[in-house]
């Protein structure tokens, strides 16, 4: 059992909510450091553009990006679309078309003329996931969009979602979609399964998103938000039981 946890009354509360709440994915983890990648804005908007919540011109305006301001783009959405994150720590979604920024596509193609592959699909679903850190808290059984308030499964739903991959809400179902795969074969962006009550007997109740180079990232009670951990080494490599890609 991990040090970091509080106190054995803490654990006998929070093992009872896990208990409870498994079927929609919640979960009490330990405790431990936060990685973070900082992402490079390297696409500069060339012409005022609206950020929206989706990539569709009917969605919500988060804001419009002016003239000189740098984004990081996370991916196209599809041919029309790019899903970007600005320094402020906002992800949206703006045009591709050459008039509004100088993104120019993954091989130097002209922007929004491709749909992504499934690699930059799967790159991309990290990328979301990433985005979120420090800005998602964790609730047992909540998916509050606008809040941003989501469990375990809720939140991989969320960040698939935003990546044009449907995903059922609840560990209960999302164990099931896709394909399966193994351990041994785990590629960026799979979503991988843990139990995290008691001894590893096989029974799901956590999910989250592998990253490649043996790191996963996912939703967690214990750092309320979102948070990056290692498979294979401490607290987590015997709690793994499953893995699935969606993608």
């Amino acid at each position: 059992m991990n040090n970091s946890w509080a106190s054995r009354n803490k654990i006998k509360v929070a093992l009872s909510a896990a208990i409870a709440f498994g079927a929609v994915g919640g979960a009490w983890i330990p405790a431990s450091s936060t990685v973070s990648a900082a992402a490079s804005y390297e696409t500069k908007i060339t012409y005022g553009v609206n950020m929206r919540v989706q990539a569709s011109a009917g969605s919500d305006k988060i804001r419009m990006l002016k003239k000189g301001e740098q984004v990081h783009v996370v991916g196209q959405a599809n041919a029309y679309w790019l899903h970007v994150l600005t320094p402020r720590g906002e992800s949206g979604y703006i045009s591709s078309s050459s008039q509004y920024s100088t993104y120019s596509g993954p091989s130097g193609s002209t922007g929004g003329t491709t749909s992504p592959g499934v690699s930059s699909k799967r790159d991309q679903v990290v990328s979301i996931a990433q985005s979120y850190i420090g800005r998602v808290s964790y609730g047992y059984g909540v998916r509050n969009e606008s809040r941003l308030i989501f469990d375990c499964s809720s939140f991989t739903q969320f960040v698939y979602g935003q990546a044009g991959v449907s995903l059922k809400w609840g560990t209960s179902v999302q164990k099931s979609q896709g394909q399966a795969v193994s351990r041994a074969n785990l590629q960026k962006g799979d979503l991988i399964f843990f139990d995290t009550v008691g001894s590893n007997n096989g029974v799901i109740n956590h999910v989250g998103i592998y990253m490649g180079n043996g790191q996963f990232i996912h939703n967690t009670p214990s750092a309320d938000g979102v948070a990056i951990h290692s498979l294979t080494s401490g607290w987590w490599k015997d709690r793994y039981v499953s893995s699935r890609s969606v993608i």
